[in-house]
């Protein structure tokens, strides 16, 4: 038995699968031969890899995007991350665009490598960050988000009849809400995608951005469940009033945040479905947060 037998089936798949992006975006002329591929760790939906060699001028991340990764709240698109990272270049939100193509692996793209850790400091930061993003005209080819009641209770219901997941009645809601403005949503922001940098925070992942209500971003990142599976705590009361107050101050949608307001409890119910979703296929680390978001449900 040689050293290599004692290797994990899928470890070797993982290898094979480096092995053959790197000749692929070799033959692009996109990467060195040279080159030195390390796997980055943290990504839940899609195999993530650090690019560097002394005769590149900077180093790259290749994502590798996993068709069976899509969930029904969040897409897997690498064509949408291609489309707004290229729109969004020179603005200081986003990595650097370098190249995207489809291939017999799969779709993958190439973005000059960020600096920096996760984001862990003050929420205002983030709520400025979210305000310059929905103020930036959306390219066109994205799809369109949807946040009313209706909507959300339908979405919650489809995914609990499709896991057999008894769901407790929706938490009440008001009709009388002002018309959702439409804005550039990153459709993913959460600690993990929120990278504090020497310039600033970047926002990473745009596998699922999307035109829509800018309060669907605003409930993803005050999710507890989110806040707590990326590693950080539950936001208190008075963290999500003063992200609230910084995101409309730093030029926000005020009707966002006020639509936001109203739908809390229906976001937080969808989103305590979606960690029961989440556990039924496999991903146990979701049925320790659905109680934060049923609790925050029930607390309006």
């Amino acid at each position: 038995m040689t050293f290599r037998d004692n290797i994990p089936t899928e470890m070797l798949e993982e290898d094979r699968q480096q092995q053959s992006l790197a000749l692929i975006w070799q033959e692009e002329g996109h990467v060195s031969k040279h080159a030195n591929w390390s796997r980055l760790q943290g990504g839940r939906s899609n195999p993530v890899w650090r690019i560097t060699s002394d005769d590149m001028p900077h180093d790259l991340v290749c994502k590798l995007y996993d068709e069976a990764a899509t969930t029904p709240l969040f897409a897997n698109d690498g064509t949408r991350e291609a489309l707004a990272l290229k729109h969004l270049a020179g603005t200081g939100i986003a990595p650097d665009f370098v190249a995207f193509l489809d291939s017999a692996l799969g779709a993958s793209v190439l973005y000059r490598h960020v600096d920096g850790t996760p984001w862990s400091g003050a929420v205002e930061d983030v709520a400025r960050l979210m305000a310059t993003l929905h103020q930036i005209e959306a390219p066109e080819g994205l799809p369109e988000t949807i946040t009313s009641p209706v909507t959300l209770i339908a979405e919650t219901c489809a995914m609990a009849d499709a896991s057999g997941i008894t769901l407790p009645p929706p938490p009440p809601f008001t009709d009388d809400l002002p018309a959702a403005s439409r804005c550039f949503l990153h459709g993913d922001i959460v600690p993990g995608n929120i990278l504090a940098t020497e310039n600033g925070l970047r926002l990473i992942d745009w596998q699922c951005p999307a035109i829509g209500d800018p309060a669907a971003d605003i409930a993803i990142f005050l999710s507890p469940a989110m806040q707590v599976l990326y590693g950080n705590r539950p936001l208190s009361p008075a963290e999500q009033a003063a992200f609230l107050k910084a995101y409309v101050d730093a030029g926000g949608d005020a009707i966002g945040s006020a639509r936001y307001g109203a739908l809390a409890p229906l976001f937080h119910w969808r989103m305590a479905c979606y960690c029961h979703w989440r556990t039924a296929h496999g991903d146990t680390a979701y049925s320790d947060v659905a109680e934060l978001e049923r609790r925050a449900s029930e607390q309006g």
